[in-house]
């Protein structure tokens, strides 16, 4: 499973001035979808790619360009 450093995923979120998804996504710090400041990848991208379009794809890599992402092994 991948996760997503949540500290920095809020902190992208505010500089591209989106603050109420970076505070949906900070109200999960204490949620099982987040574990030691990792949120997880699938929650973050289903959230952020509604209809499939490339714009919404290019902003997915932006994101992940720009937040640390940790990959557990199981």
């Amino acid at each position: 499973m991948n996760r997503l450093n949540l500290r920095q995923l809020v902190a992208f979120f505010n500089a591209q001035l989106l603050t109420a998804t970076a505070d949906f996504f900070k109200s999960y710090a204490n949620d099982s979808v987040t574990v030691d400041g990792w949120i997880e990848e699938g929650f973050v991208k289903c959230h952020v790619i509604f209809s499939g379009s490339e714009d919404q794809y290019d902003f997915w890599r932006e994101i992940k360009a720009n937040v640390t992402t940790a990959i557990e092994f199981e």
